[in-house]
């Protein structure tokens, strides 16, 4: 069938891998940091995931990620439980397991590090990928799945860059704590401060605290401003060990991030070039749902090529995607209007149903014209 590069080896580049393999392409995963990891704690997987990844043909090997069941409960500050129903059942699972076992399933021979893309050159038969080593070489396809701040994307798409959410920030680990964790649901707190303290399979525990709409302190480091605010998240009458787990992190082991997005483009694909994941859609957490989505392009992405030539089948992926994400915008526009914590879990509850059970494209995507 051809070979296609793909830029990033993150959980979206991986899996665009194993889905591009699986159509019969010979897979290059390129990723410009010097290793392959992930950034972040965990990840929510729901049934769309775990879908998304049996399609992909990993069902036989999900039980190695040893995902954890989490909470389909939600409480605000006081331990009080929102009296909300229809959220489907969640798994939580370290995003290192998932990338590891996504990297196992690639194969180290089709994965190279150190190789950060810089420019590329298409024509009518092919894409040369330009690195910064002074490399370059030769395929068919390049998947830009290189994140938010997408090179790919920034060629295909001039003026595209990510931007900031103003005052979106999360601060989130994971370390080894003993102690009892008490209640660990999802808890929508105070001044819009969300967070959450589960087990992980291997006995670890991840804390996770967001603020939406707030700014930092010039004085304060990470773990500072993450304890500044579980006061939002617990009022001290109900067992949560949200204070506990933060004091017990190393200050270099709390992770922290400005909320970013990718402004809706309408260009995902030329005809020998196409992005998937957030290099493509990277949008507000109100979804907590990026990495799935991710998994479920990748997935349809195999399925066009597998069906039509490159040009045709990235134009049909486009027309697929570009509809899809017209949804989950709405979607995620709706739960960030959401005028309390209840409207909120019960919009967010509405959307992962949405997301589970509203049609994707089947195993071979027909082949749209190819646009001008």
């Amino acid at each position: 069938m051809g070979r296609v590069i793909i830029a990033g080896a993150g959980i979206v580049g991986l899996s665009t891998a194993l889905s591009a393999r699986r159509a019969g392409f010979e897979v290059a995963v390129r990723e410009r940091a010097p290793r392959i990891r992930e950034t972040g704690a965990v990840l929510g997987v729901w049934p769309h995931t775990i879908r998304e990844l049996e399609r992909l043909g990993l069902g036989p090997r999900l039980a190695e990620i040893k995902a954890e069941r989490s909470f389909v409960r939600y409480r605000d500050f006081s331990g009080t439980e929102f009296a909300t129903t229809g959220m489907p059942p969640a798994r939580t699972v370290h995003r290192a397991r998932l990338s590891a076992l996504l990297a196992s399933a690639v194969g180290e021979d089709d994965l190279r590090t150190g190789k950060e893309l810089v420019d590329y050159v298409e024509d009518r038969d092919g894409v040369t990928v330009h690195y910064a080593d002074g490399d370059h070489e030769r395929a068919d396809l390049l998947v830009g799945a290189d994140g938010l701040n997408s090179r790919v994307r920034a060629i295909l798409n001039p003026g595209s860059g990510s931007r900031h959410q103003g005052g979106h920030h999360v601060w989130r680990a994971v370390l080894p704590f003993d102690g009892e964790l008490g209640e660990g649901c999802p808890v929508l707190g105070r001044d819009r401060t969300r967070g959450t303290l589960t087990r992980l399979a291997d006995g670890s525990c991840c804390w996770v605290i967001a603020q939406f709409g707030t700014s930092t302190s010039a004085t304060m480091n990470s773990k500072e401003e993450a304890l500044a605010r579980v006061p939002n998240l617990h009022d001290g009458t109900w067992p949560f060990a949200l204070r506990e787990a933060v004091l017990a992190t190393p200050e270099d082991s709390v992770l922290h991030s400005r909320v970013a997005v990718v402004p809706a483009i309408s260009r995902w694909a030329s005809g020998r070039v196409v992005l998937a994941g957030d290099a493509a859609h990277a949008m507000s957490p109100h979804i907590g749902s990026g990495a799935s989505l991710g998994i479920e392009d990748a997935r349809v992405l195999g399925d066009c090529l597998g069906g039509a030539g490159i040009a045709p089948a990235l134009a049909a992926y486009q027309d697929d995607r570009l509809d899809r994400y017209r949804q989950v915008r709405r979607h995620a526009n709706t739960m960030a209007a959401a005028p309390t914590p209840l409207s909120y879990v019960e919009r967010f509850a509405a959307y992962l149903n949405w997301l589970h059970n509203s049609r994707t494209r089947p195993a071979t995507c027909l082949p749209h014209p190819v646009r001008a």
